[in-house]
């Protein structure tokens, strides 16, 4: 009788044990979304409207990893007369400094590149904020590599035509980020 009641009890303390470990590993690792909006600002004179959203895994609600993917619209006289469309793919790394607080500082950093209907680039940006519930508000810098082609005319004087000329650039406009979002 005792052999089966040790045995019995034995089975049960390493039941209880392996359920404990199955509830933690779901507390360490869950789904995370982070979607913002906001604002950025190009050199030189460069403003541009931005929407992203990351989706990943957390562990431990303080380490965010994820792959992001959006659509900004930037307005910059220098690089064109009309808006650029782009379209931002990204890794993303966010930590957050006290993750079970209702609200908590945090370290965002995401890098990647960006399509363009002809061409692309290189997409970084740096961000400290904090997050307040599910409410998250981010300010940093943006750092990116654009390739644009640029074309201009040369007027052949005394003669009247006019030369085309193509040439692809490269730019390396640096900027300050403002976003604010919600995070699951």
């Amino acid at each position: 009788m005792n052999v089966k009641l040790f045995f019995s009890l034995f089975l049960f303390s390493i039941s209880v044990a392996l359920f404990a470990q199955e509830d933690e590993l779901k507390t360490k690792f869950a789904y995370s979304s982070i979607t913002e909006f906001g604002f950025m600002t190009a050199s030189p004179r460069g403003f541009s409207f931005e929407a992203t959203t990351t989706h990943g895994f957390s562990l431990d609600k303080k380490h965010h990893l994820g792959i992001g993917i959006g659509i900004g619209i930037n307005q910059n006289g220098k690089y064109s007369s009309s808006p650029i469309v782009y379209m931002p793919i990204f890794a993303n790394y966010r930590v957050y400094f006290k993750p079970n607080k209702s609200f908590s500082p945090h370290f965002n950093l995401a890098l990647g590149g960006f399509m363009l209907k002809k061409g692309g680039g290189a997409y970084s940006s740096a961000c400290i904020g904090f997050k307040v519930g599910k409410f998250t508000l981010s300010q940093g810098l943006s750092f990116f590599a654009l390739q644009k082609e640029e074309v201009w005319h040369e007027y052949a004087y005394p003669y009247s035509y006019v030369v085309e000329r193509r040439e692809m650039k490269w730019y390396f406009p640096v900027g300050l980020t403002f976003k604010w979002g919600f995070t699951f």
